[in-house]
């Protein structure tokens, strides 16, 4: 397939053809071979690493939202041999289109985990367990997720310093999210001047896609309610209703790979092994001297290194990799018949954010667009292809609320609002939302019932800060098999009363004028696994959240940063292992506590910081940024 579309794409741009049918062919195709293709990242050195048996002085394993930034970052060093490990290869075509991105949930290019079984969680979930994403290619979950760019709010960061994390306050990380941005064109030039970056190689921009008539609604009901419309979610105001942000550009999706290796792929200095898993990182004593990994035709090979590894595969595999090798609890360890080498609490302190796309408000929209045409997405692949636009170039949901719901006088919210407008005979998008979540079929015949008769508005409200938290162990010492993942949501009641919560304000938002004059109802979805509840009652809310609360692919915290004296913490402020010289962790997982927004941008500070802290460690240079 590959082979074909190459050379489609190169016959495509002769034009030879007279054809005005082979011409229209020929500009798609054209246009096609824009997308991503391996010309645009470095190449697979993997034969030449193992003739050659080069010896690094870094090698990260991971080339995710972390590792891709850290790679760019120290082979600007231009003496420093620089291997980049990943599992996967090359971003897809289809990772490049904005709204495709929930087809690539289950893909090559996703992990597609599974969490142990959740009592209280994921249970109209296809496969009754919670399926948790992750991105398998350069790039990583920045190449599969929904490309929400948000930064959380200073209470988040200025937490972390609290806990003993010196220079991980929000004025000392602020200058990391700013080095990374490229932000589009914006009006409010004193919150640029403040919060945005523009030399850097992340794009940011507004998700170019508006609907006027929902934003309406909701900036009117909240006005009536006294909660202010946000000038920007990435400011010094952190509750209120407001535009999201993303990382695209031109219709195109900008993940790490391209905005931070493609730009780099012909750095001689830069060496990137891809198909390959790492297995486990080689320590002599507790030094790390290099690491073992599997290429994709099955030979295994020692990697060495002289100045550091860097784990940067993510809050399940970066763990999963530190046991494989020795480093965690020791009696789990030895239970799995790995040896011991040092006793951290790797896996623990597991948070995610937990999301609950189960509440669904309807109306009647007179004014509503007739239901798409049968060639709809045809139409709008043309769109794209030729003009870079139409709906999937962009992200249809932009409107997001941050709220408090346990203290409506709280600077800092606890709940975010995720809203999806579904126009009436329009199925598209909620097959697609059903595909993000994995949501059993019958659970969607019933929202496809009504919203044949009506325009359907889906909340998401998703809880920023939970009490609950849970853990990773090794399934088997064997790389190859996934951990066991114990997500245990809902654990501590607090959470569930929060979310029920979230509940009663959009009940309350419901009996605004803006609201009321549409006539919009809270329609209670025809659950199987609640049909002995009545409707509205608490016992069915209960359930409603039990069965459609589903991860927002948010995991952090596994690796936790903190003193050495705190006995939750496995790396220290400078992301180096405890009591292992010569092995670092940079990625979410080392986030002490999970932050009030999504998780891609503060884990690209936190790479863009670690890099920095490598380079004052290994050249005795302070290029630390401008504070």
């Amino acid at each position: 397939m590959e082979a074909c579309l190459s050379a489609s794409c190169a016959a495509a741009t002769t034009g030879a053809s007279t054809s005005v049918f082979l011409q229209l062919i020929q500009m798609l195709l054209t246009a096609q071979c824009g997308l991503s293709n391996k010309r645009n990242y470095p190449p697979d050195r993997s034969e030449e690493i193992v003739k050659n048996n080069i010896e690094f002085d870094f090698v990260i394993v991971g080339a995710g939202s972390a590792g891709s930034v850290i790679a760019n970052r120290l082979t600007e060093v231009e003496n420093w041999k620089v291997l980049l490990i990943e599992a996967g290869d090359d971003p897809s075509p289809t990772s490049d289109i904005p709204l495709m991105f929930p087809k690539l949930m289950s893909s090559p290019e996703d992990y597609s985990y599974d969490t142990e079984p959740e009592k209280l969680a994921c249970h109209s979930s296809k496969s009754k367990m919670c399926k948790w994403p992750k991105g398998k290619a350069l790039g990583g979950s920045s190449t599969i997720n929904a490309m929400i760019y948000l930064l959380g709010n200073e209470e988040d960061y200025n937490e972390w310093s609290r806990m003993g994390n010196k220079g991980w306050s929000y004025e000392e990380v602020l200058p990391y999210f700013k080095k990374s941005q490229h932000y589009g064109h914006s009006d409010n030039h004193e919150w640029r001047r403040k919060y945005c970056g523009h030399s850097g190689p992340l794009h940011i921009r507004d998700f170019n896609y508006t609907d006027i008539e929902m934003h309406k609604m909701f900036t009117s009901a909240s006005r009536e309610m006294n909660i202010p419309t946000l000038k920007t979610v990435n400011g010094d105001e952190y509750i209120g209703y407001g535009k999201l942000l993303g990382t695209l550009n031109e219709g195109r999706r900008i993940s790490t790979a391209n905005a931070y290796l493609s730009p780099i792929k012909d750095r001689r200095n830069l060496y990137v092994m891809k198909s390959t898993r790492a297995d486990a990182v080689l320590l002599n004593g507790t030094r790390a001297i290099g690491v073992r990994a599997t290429l994709k035709d099955g030979r295994s090979i020692d990697v060495k290194v002289s100045k550091e590894v860097i784990l940067s595969a993510g809050s399940i595999a970066s763990p999963q990799l530190l046991m494989l090798s020795g480093i965690g609890p020791k009696q789990h360890l030895l239970e799995m018949g790995v040896p011991s080498v040092v006793d951290l609490p790797v896996g623990q302190n597991l948070q995610d954010h937990i999301s609950w796309p189960g509440l669904y408000l309807a109306y009647k929209n007179e004014t509503a667009t007739p239901p798409p045409p049968p060639t709809f997405i045809l139409d709008e692949a043309y769109q794209y292809l030729m003009h870079k636009r139409g709906s999937l170039a962009t992200f249809p949901f932009d409107l997001v609320g941050f709220i408090n719901v346990n203290d409506l006088n709280s600077k800092y919210p606890d709940i975010e609002f995720l809203h999806m407008h579904f126009f009436r005979r329009n199925l598209y998008m909620v097959h697609t939302i059903s595909e993000l979540f994995f949501i059993d079929d019958e659970t969607t015949r019933d929202v496809i019932k009504v919203l044949n008769e009506a325009d359907i508005i889906q909340i998401m409200s998703i809880l920023l800060k939970p009490k609950s938290s849970g853990k990773l162990q090794l399934r088997s010492k064997d790389p190859a098999v996934p951990p066991k993942i114990y997500a245990n949501y809902f654990s501590e009641e607090k959470d569930i009363e929060t979310m029920l919560k979230s509940l009663e304000f959009i009940k309350s938002l419901l009996k605004t004028e803006a609201f009321e004059r549409q006539g919009v109802w809270l329609h209670h979805i025809d659950i199987p696994g609640c049909r002995h509840t009545e409707a509205d009652s608490d016992e069915y809310w209960r359930c409603n959240l039990r069965h459609m609360s589903f991860t927002l692919f948010h995991p952090v915290g596994t690796t936790k940063m903190g003193l050495r004296n705190d006995p939750t913490a496995v790396v220290d402020v400078r992301l180096r292992v405890h009591d292992v010289q010569k092995l670092r962790v940079i990625d979410a997982s080392v986030m002490p506590t999970i932050i009030s927004g999504h998780t891609n941008a503060p884990t690209i500070m936190i790479a863009e910081k670690g890099a920095d802290l490598i380079k004052e460690d290994w050249t005795n240079v302070n290029s630390k940024v401008e504070l």
